[in-house]
Order: structure tokens, then C-alpha cells, then sequence
């Protein structure tokens, strides 16, 4: 079983930067299970590097699945403009985990109310075929758009209508594996130049990045918070100068001690393990796209936690604990949501 991902930290020039990069955009069908689906495949520019040097991120928030802190809480959030708050394990004790934590609170920021999602793939070498590398994100996040799971989401964005969490473009990212790890920075490089050729921005738009096994990220180049140490995945939120305002979620390859779901789920490791991270990160980003809407401000050990986060539930020795639930007539292994009006986690609206 692969410990951690083993990318080296040693400092060095941003990966996507140094190169001379160029942008195509083609639209394709191949791989895809959905006929109606657009395809690009997407080079950054430098230019695309310069709008990322010059975005603002506004918020990050890390989830760590079942590792032990390696650093502080504080550093595992960036949050522009109000008390930043922290990621912290929701756990207990053992093998008791509280399944009633605490409610979460409304801070008056922006919710999701309709969004498309977009995958991002990075294919090093120019190569990674979905099914092999990650599954089936794209069809798992169209299963949970259509499904009863999704509405614990209404109570927060004040709407009950079905489907209005879908799925939009695909793109693939070709790369050259860097000696060093990808930073969020260079993640907004390349969410820039897929969404200059989108043209979908804003609240209505999440992009999710999917990266390679073996790929680090570290939130920046100090290289100490890092997928490989740290984090499991994150979501985040920025402004470009010239696009706008950008929700999305970085997700690293899940398959490794600290961030697996525990064996025996209905669709293998792999699979399950990165539905449960992109369900965790996309229902924070619907409910907290930029930390300034709802979580949990009542202390208690909870402070600064998510609708995901009071939920992650873990079982010896470094796994999540998801629930079984059908979704759309398939199961899959996800984690419990924070459900207000159940005041507990809950596996259903």
C-alpha cells in the first residue's frame, strides 16, 4: 500500500511558470460517458500565470481526513476579511465519535445556490485515464445532483427544487511531472486557463481539480502543507482581475493511508475514496464558498468547522468511516452531512 505521495520539497521555480506554454482549447468526446458533454484540453500560458500571481484568494479551508496534525490549525486556513477559523478532527475519543456535534451557525456570506461542476484532470505525460486514475467523478457527481442526499444542502441556500447541482465541461490538462510539488498557486494557473476558455465563472461555477497519484500540491512554496503530509483535499475560493470571483476544490489522490475510506466499500478504495472527499468538499463549498457563511462559531472543540467536517467519522488505524447510502440506484461510501434541522449527522435531507 502507498504510504504518502513522494514527491521531493525542495524549493524550486513555480512548475507550471517556467515553461514555454501554449493554450489550446479542442473540444473532444472521447472518454466521455455522457455524449452531450463538452471536452478541452487546456495548456496555460504565462499569461494564465500572471492573472494567478495577481488573484486575491479569499478563502482555503483544508480537511486533513484521518492524519494527526503535523502542523498548527491556523495554517491549514487562508480567509480574507473576517476571524479566520480553523480545521480541526470532529472525532472524540476512540472509537465513539459524537454523532451529534453542534449546529451550525450563519455568518451572512454568499451560499451556492445552483452551481455547475468542472472537472479538471492532469494528465502527466499527457496521460491518465479517468477510470483508472480516479474512477468515475463526473458520474458520481451526477448521481448526487439527482439525489435525496444532495437536499441537506436546502435548509442552508434556502431552496428545495431538485437538480440544481450538475455537471458542465470537462478538461484535460497535460503536464510534465516537476521535480518539485504543484502549488495552489499553480492550481490557479491552470483553473485560469480552463475558465477563460469556459467563460463560466461565479458562484453558479465549481471547478475541482483532480491530481495524479504520486502528484503533490502544497499550499505554497515553503512546501510544509502539503497533500503528501497534510491535507486531503481543500476548497477555496479567489478573485481574478480579470474573470472574477472562482469557487473550487483541489483533490489530490486519495487512495493512501490518512485519507482512504476503510476496505470493504461497495466500489473498491479508490473509487469510494475519492467520491467521499469530493462529496465533503463539494457540500462545504455550496454551504461556506467563502467562509463566510455557515459553520460552527459555538467553541466546544468545534469552532470553525464545516457541514463535512463535524462529520468525518474514523476507525482504526487511519481510515474515514463513511456510510452506505444508494444514490440513484447505486451505493456509494460517503460521509455523513451536519443537518440543522436534525441537529445531528445525518445520511439523508
Amino acid at each position: 500500500m502507498q504510504a504518502f505521495r513522494n514527491l521531493g520539497r525542495a524549493i524550486g521555480i513555480s512548475t507550471l511558470a517556467g515553461a514555454a506554454l501554449f493554450l489550446t482549447a479542442v473540444t473532444a468526446r472521447a472518454q466521455s460517458s455522457d455524449p452531450d458533454q463538452k471536452q478541452i484540453t487546456v495548456k496555460p500560458t504565462d499569461i494564465d500565470h500572471q492573472a494567478a500571481k495577481q488573484a486575491t484568494v479569499v478563502y482555503r479551508k483544508a480537511w486533513t481526513g484521518s492524519r494527526p496534525k503535523e502542523v498548527g490549525e491556523s495554517k491549514l486556513t487562508l480567509h480574507a476579511g473576517t476571524v479566520p477559523h480553523s480545521q480541526s478532527s470532529s472525532h472524540g475519543d476512540g472509537d465513539n465519535p459524537p454523532r451529534y456535534p453542534g449546529d451550525l451557525n450563519y455568518h451572512g456570506g454568499a451560499v451556492v445556490e445552483f452551481a455547475k461542476s468542472h472537472a479538471i484532470y492532469m494528465l502527466p505525460n499527457g496521460t491518465c485515464p479517468i477510470a483508472v486514475c480516479w474512477g468515475n467523478p463526473e458520474g458520481f457527481l451526477r448521481d448526487l445532483g439527482k439525489s435525496e442526499f444532495i437536499h441537506v444542502t436546502d435548509q442552508y441556500v434556502d431552496r428545495e427544487s431538485d437538480n440544481r447541482y450538475t455537471v458542465g465541461q470537462r478538461a484535460f490538462v497535460p503536464y510534465t511531472p516537476p521535480t518539485v510539488p504543484f502549488t495552489d498557486n499553480d492550481m490557479l494557473t491552470v483553473i485560469h486557463a480552463v475558465a477563460s476558455v469556459t467563460g463560466e465563472t461565479g458562484y453558479g461555477h465549481i471547478y475541482h481539480v483532480f491530481l495524479p497519484q504520486g502528484q503533490d500540491e502544497c499550499f505554497d512554496s515553503t512546501f510544509t502543507v502539503c497533500a503528501s503530509n497534510v491535507f486531503c483535499a481543500y476548497h477555496s475560493s479567489a478573485d481574478f482581475t480579470d474573470i472574477g470571483h472562482i469557487l473550487y476544490s483541489i483533490e489530490p489522490y486519495e487512495n493512501v493511508i490518512g485519507c482512504q475510506v476503510r476496505p470493504g466499500t461497495p466500489n473498491g478504495t479508490l473509487v469510494d475514496s475519492t467520491n467521499d472527499s469530493l462529496s465533503h468538499e463539494l457540500i462545504e463549498t455550496i454551504t461556506d464558498p467563502d467562509g463566510t457563511a455557515w459553520w460552527n462559531s459555538t467553541g466546544l472543540g468545534m469552532f470553525g468547522q464545516e457541514i463535512g467536517d463535524e462529520c468525518v467519522f474514523l476507525v482504526p488505524p487511519f481510515y474515514s468511516d463513511p456510510a452506505i447510502i444508494k444514490v440513484k440506484g447505486n451505493l456509494y461510501a460517503l460521509q455523513p452531512e451536519y443537518n440543522n434541522r436534525q441537529h445531528a449527522c445525518t445520511a439523508d435531507n
